[in-house]
């Protein structure tokens, strides 16, 4: 059957048959989403895509915007998620920023994204975060409003009636949000395997400072997970013997050009600083790889009699794994808004962004070959479009 003669949920779910042909048959789907403010539109345009395609996560894992993202997947049935995600960007980029330029304005695009940044800033964003009245230096010591510039309360409401986090504590879908302990500065990972997750938790893994507040959870104050590492893949990884189909979504670019001007020093700046680390990453892959199967080479050169050792077979348990294909992609779309790119909330940014994210999907399930590829051996493999 030729496309023309097939509905359009039929041609994606072909497509992506296709692709998964290149990216291998695994056991779990995972979705990793990288922290990135308003840049995270760009994440729900590539979940529609995946949708489209009949791509449905069994694991999902994210960082600040990304964590809000996660949780409006996990916390939704499938059929319902798109359009929470939809109904979460219409809200940020409503009232004041709702107003889209026609295209024959497109050459104020860059001034109007300023002044839509001014005025979040200024005014903060609806059903997200507002700014503190009276304003932190003006509050006591030791209280939350001296301790950031805006208050996020209004997200708590828009998470308790966009997420339904019964479903999210389920275990239907399982959902990891990246934080850090404010005062042992370490990594945490509220996992629903071993936490029960409320709008706390995805508040605190997009608690970025000084804008935003530490959350409190049993007792400890947690900032945004972004400030150690803006991308949960490790976490995933963890569990080096998982069998998986890993998508992950970066709003923010390792490569970039040179810069010309202190604007783009700036962007370029946050860009480097809150990129995924993808080369250690792999780099520590490859090592791993080369250690399990060099563990695994040995073991079977061991008499029979040894194997049964308890020790032995803790040792062969680490030496197999599943096979892994990671499908990377990373947001490049140029939203003329420069350094102020992660907090400017326009319709008209979030529109793109979105549409961006849905083609780089559709593109990347439509020839998975079009990216680099690379085998690290032992069924580990790297896909970056």
């Amino acid at each position: 059957m030729d496309d023309a003669k097939m509905s359009t949920e039929q041609v994606e779910e072909t497509r992506f048959a296709a692709a998964q042909a290149e990216f291998g048959h695994h056991k779990e789907r995972i979705l990793v989403l990288q922290g990135g403010g308003a840049l995270g539109a760009y994440q729900a345009g590539v979940y529609q895509g995946l949708a489209a395609a009949g791509f449905a996560p069994n694991w999902v894992a994210g960082t600040s915007i990304g964590a809000i993202n996660a949780a409006l997947v996990a916390g939704n049935p499938p059929d319902r998620r798109v359009a929470r995600l939809s109904e979460f960007w219409n809200r940020v980029s409503g009232g004041r920023f709702a107003v889209v330029p026609p295209a024959g304005m497109d050459f104020m695009r860059p001034w109007l994204n300023r002044m839509s940044a001014a005025a979040v800033a200024t005014f903060g964003v609806a059903g997200f975060f507002s700014p503190r009245f009276p304003p932190p230096a003006l509050s006591p010591d030791g209280s939350v409003g001296a301790l950031s510039f805006y208050d996020t309360e209004p997200l708590r409401e828009t998470l308790n009636e966009l997420v339904d986090f019964d479903l999210v504590n389920s275990g239907k879908v399982r959902l990891s949000l990246g934080a850090v302990n404010v005062r042992t500065g370490e990594s945490i990972y509220f996992d629903t395997t071993t936490h029960k997750i409320n709008a706390g938790h995805v508040m605190a893994s997009g608690s970025l400072p000084p804008g935003f507040p530490p959350v409190k959870i049993d007792g400890e104050w947690y900032w945004d997970g972004g400030l150690m590492s803006n991308t949960p893949l490790l976490h995933v990884a963890q569990d080096l013997r998982i069998d998986a189909l890993v998508i992950q979504v970066d709003l923010f670019s390792g490569l970039g050009d040179m810069p010309t001007n202190i604007e783009e020093v700036c962007e370029r700046a946050k860009d480097i600083q809150y990129q995924s680390k993808r080369r250690l990453s792999m780099e520590m892959m490859r090592h791993l790889e080369d250690i399990r199967s060099t563990l695994a080479e040995v073991l079977e050169m061991l008499p029979e009699a040894k194997k049964s050792d308890p020790r032995v077979q803790k040792l062969s348990t680490v030496s197999r794994r599943g096979a892994l294909s990671l499908v990377h992609i990373v947001n490049r779309h140029d939203t003329q808004s420069n350094n102020f790119k992660d907090y400017e909330f326009s319709r008209a940014t979030v529109m793109d962004l979105w549409r961006a994210g849905r083609d780089d999907i559709h593109r990347a399930m439509t020839s998975p070959r079009s990216g680099r590829v690379t085998d690290i051996g032992s069924g580990v493999r790297f896909f970056d479009f």
